[in-house]
């Protein structure tokens, strides 16, 4: 490979859709084509990115949020260049990062509360398969309620508690004891969890697939 790797990746550009075709994921091609959002993009800044005839666009997906900060944040870089230029050790398996342990720690006092501890995901999904393994070992309970409408991940158990069902069409029987009930529906909601057999509900404040916004007295 090119020492440069810039100049790398800058020698195949103009293959980009062509390896994601052949190698990665077509229908995903072919949807960003027949929606005219095949682009190629050169720069990010902040919430723009730019593409290679100069045309400015701002990014209301952010990466699914990854960069709520910004792409190319000046203060994030700053501390990645730092970091890289003191070779400091990474993933020590057998040991405790300062890092994260700090991290932590800020989290912590900025909920507040008795919670004291965090557990570090790598994403949404991960984090809700998770937050089910730990509901249901702290109560002993089996059942997951969700709402319709809703998006929790695509990976085996958060699939499982998607409000639409199309998502989990062709994939066989997922995760057992989930229970539907209609977004913002108070009433639905006590007669679930009036059955003592739930051991979490799981809920987006705002749905990322439908908008809603739950109403005032609902959590």
């Amino acid at each position: 490979m090119n020492r440069d790797f810039i100049a790398w990746l800058a020698q195949h550009d103009d293959r980009a859709y062509d390896l994601h075709e052949t190698h990665v994921n077509p229908a995903f091609v072919k949807m960003l084509k027949t929606i005219g959002f095949d682009k190629h993009y050169v720069r990010g800044e902040g919430a723009y990115l730019w593409d290679d005839e100069g045309n400015k666009y701002l990014d209301f997906l952010t990466g699914w949020g990854v960069f709520a900060v910004g792409r190319n944040h000046p203060k994030v870089k700053s501390i990645l260049k730092q970091v890289l230029d003191r070779d400091l050790p990474n993933l020590v398996r057998m040991n405790c990062s300062t890092l994260s342990g700090l991290v932590a720690e800020k989290l912590t006092r900025h909920i507040g509360g008795d919670l004291t501890q965090v557990f570090f995901c790598n994403s949404g999904t991960e984090t809700v398969e998770a937050a089910i393994k730990f509901a249901r070992c702290y109560t002993g309970r089996q059942d997951v309620i969700y709402c319709d409408h809703a998006f929790h991940g695509l990976t085996t158990g958060s699939l499982s508690i998607n409000g639409a069902d199309f998502f989990r069409e062709r994939f066989g029987n997922l995760m057992p004891g989930t229970r539907k009930v209609p977004f913002n529906d108070l009433s639905a909601l006590e007669r679930e969890l009036a059955s003592k057999k739930a051991a979490a509900f799981i809920l987006e404040p705002v749905q990322g697939k439908s908008c809603e916004v739950v109403h005032d007295g609902y959590l």
